[in-house]
């Protein structure tokens, strides 16, 4: 396949040469986009209020499904979850056994330099908190696309597209069941 497009590329060169550096500067920042998918986690067992580290209820289970499917299409990467249960029980059925790697939950600024500076151009799902996905996505220069996410909601996703430059677009998504 890479040897047909530049084979293409070649003959475009020869025939209309203004045209295939366009094509080439439109590839290259194709390429040098970096995608970040933030959610999070699943519904929680909130049955034992002592219990700092709870895992997932079967609705948990069921929105961990639903997040598989959503993201069916996506070549994710890299993972990125918090050290909790509930995070990485969200993230299981997507990363399919593949290596996850952990942030503590707060420091949105040591997150966003890992991404960017190990995983640049590359897909990564980042699973998170109600209070921490929008910090998360100011901490990558990006605005905000609700003023809060209330701790009842966890059908939320938002899929960053980070420039080479640094320019951001933010896109809010819904999954799975509606949230209670």
């Amino acid at each position: 396949m890479l040897l047909f497009v530049f084979v293409i590329a070649a003959i475009m060169k020869m025939v209309h040469p203004q045209a295939t550096e366009m094509n080439q500067i439109t590839i290259n920042q194709k390429a040098s986009t970096t995608t970040v998918h933030l959610v999070r986690h699943a519904e929680k067992i909130t049955t034992d209020p002592q219990d700092q580290d709870p895992g997932l209820t079967p609705a948990g289970f069921k929105r961990a499904e639903d997040l598989k499917q959503f993201l069916k299409n996506e070549e994710i990467d890299v993972f990125f979850t918090t050290p909790y249960k509930r995070n990485k029980m969200t993230l299981t059925p997507v990363a399919q056994g593949r290596k996850v790697l952990v942030y503590e939950a707060h420091d949105f600024k040591n997150l966003k330099e890992r991404i960017m500076q190990d995983y640049s151009g590359k897909t990564v799902l980042v699973v998170g908190h109600s209070n921490t996905l929008l910090p998360i996505i100011e901490a990558f220069g990006g605005k905000k696309p609700l003023s809060e996410i209330p701790d009842s909601q966890h059908n939320n996703i938002f899929k960053l597209k980070i420039s080479a430059k640094g320019k951001v677009q933010v896109e809010a998504q819904k999954f799975g069941a509606q949230s209670a």
